[in-house]
């Protein structure tokens, strides 16, 4: 009977490998299955990661860009950040942060789980996360010692198959200030 059971449960699970033992034997063996390995269209190719920003469509980021803090509909501060994956798949969780160097400072740390949307291309594993939020609080133009210096921005990926990859910028950002109401 216990036998039948540890069967049924290894078909539940997917997980457990019983070996065959005589109907009167009170015990089996046993072990977890080793992960599969990484198989498809993407399994053979290294990832590739590009950063860059955009609300609604990829912008590629080069060293020493300018990328802007928007000032947010509840009275924060942010900063977008994209990326584009190749021969990932396509779930991942991508920590996104930016570091003040000179300062030693890290200015935002965000981490997103994503299931990312294809790219339109030739390669079968092509996918982007657009528009996260590097979240910076409510700042003060005056006194935010990151703005228009050089900021790193990182980003760092983990696709749900183990296959890890990171990327980082140097980047310029810069506030447009947004006007006040007049004292009433």
């Amino acid at each position: 009977m216990f036998y039948w059971f540890l069967v049924g449960l290894s078909i539940v699970n997917g997980c457990v490998k019983v070996t065959a033992m005589s109907e009167s034997s009170d015990t089996a063996e046993a072990s977890v299955s080793e992960p599969s390995p990484v198989t498809g269209a993407c399994g053979p190719n290294d990832p590739e990661i590009d950063v860059g920003t955009g609300e609604d469509g990829f912008e590629a980021l080069d060293e020493g860009d300018s990328i802007e803090v928007i000032h947010g509909a509840q009275d924060g501060h942010h900063i977008l950040g994209s990326v584009r994956l190749y021969n990932t798949d396509e779930i991942a969780t991508i920590h996104y942060w930016i570091e003040f160097p000179s300062e030693n400072q890290v200015v935002s740390d965000q981490v997103y789980r994503v299931q990312l949307k294809p790219i339109e291309s030739d390669e079968p594993c092509a996918y982007e996360a657009i528009g996260m939020f590097a979240y910076l609080g409510r700042i003060d133009p005056e006194t935010a010692s990151f703005l228009d210096q050089e900021v790193t921005l990182h980003m760092d990926v983990e696709d749900i198959g183990g296959r890890a990859l990171s990327q980082s910028v140097s980047v310029i950002p810069f506030l447009i200030p947004v006007e006040q109401d007049p004292a009433r």
